[in-house]
């Protein structure tokens, strides 16, 4: 075997292992966060108790695990299909069509990133966010909507470089730090299934998440900025 073909079938055993790796992962947190079972779920109500933690914040935690299992669900697919194309060319055909599609109708990955937001925001106007506390159904279905927002950040991260990658992860966590001022500063209750003195709580915590990633991300962005300088 020639040393291009070893290290052909070196980058394969690779991408199957990574591939089945967050495939496992991620079915994990989808039986775990998915009603009837949501072990996770429970565990953080226990939690909520035992540290005296606003449910709010465990629900947000929730969500952002939600979308962490739709994005690696969708790199397991990719890292399958990107193995399967080479080993079957009826799945070359087919991963040349979505390719093709996903460049011509998906450009800089606007459209899937626009969908995943639109999700994510949707999922979490208070009419709707109160509603599903109260229906299984709609429960069932928030929790689908935010795996299938996981799925398309992945698939518009596809077409973005890693530097703009970075950019518009720190730009969402910019949109979710603005709403948790919102529910700092808001003098009435924004979600009525939960006490007005829990949403100042959920408004900090949010914001701590976004200085907390603010000071993992940024200093990636700028050594990658200045290391192609």
């Amino acid at each position: 075997m020639s040393e291009s073909e070893n290290i052909s079938s070196l980058i394969i055993k690779r991408t199957i292992t990574r591939g089945i790796v967050l495939l496992v992962l991620s079915l994990v947190l989808i039986v775990s966060l998915f009603p009837p079972v949501e072990a996770i779920d429970y565990l953080f109500y226990v939690l909520t108790a035992g540290f005296n933690v606003a449910p709010e914040v465990f629900l947000m935690v929730i969500d952002l695990l939600l979308l962490l299992a739709g994005y690696w669900l969708a790199s397991a697919v990719y890292s399958f299909l990107y193995v399967g194309k080479r080993k079957s060319n009826a799945l070359a055909f087919v991963a040349s069509q979505l390719s093709s599609l996903n460049r011509t109708y998906n450009r800089r990955g606007l459209v899937s990133l626009t969908i995943a937001a639109a999700i994510i925001i949707i999922c979490h106007v208070p009419a709707i966010l109160d509603a599903t506390l109260l229906s299984f159904e709609l429960h069932l279905i928030m929790h689908t909507l935010m795996l299938l927002a996981g799925f398309m950040i992945f698939t518009g991260f596809r077409m973005l470089s890693p530097n703009m990658r970075l950019l518009t992860y720190l730009l969402g966590c910019k949109g979710m730090a603005i709403f948790g001022a919102l529910l700092i500063v808001s003098p009435a209750v924004v979600y009525g299934s939960y006490p007005y003195y829990e949403q100042a709580e959920t408004g900090a915590a949010m914001i701590a998440m976004c200085i907390a990633s603010d000071a993992t991300v940024i200093p990636i962005w700028l050594r990658r900025y200045f290391t192609k300088r």
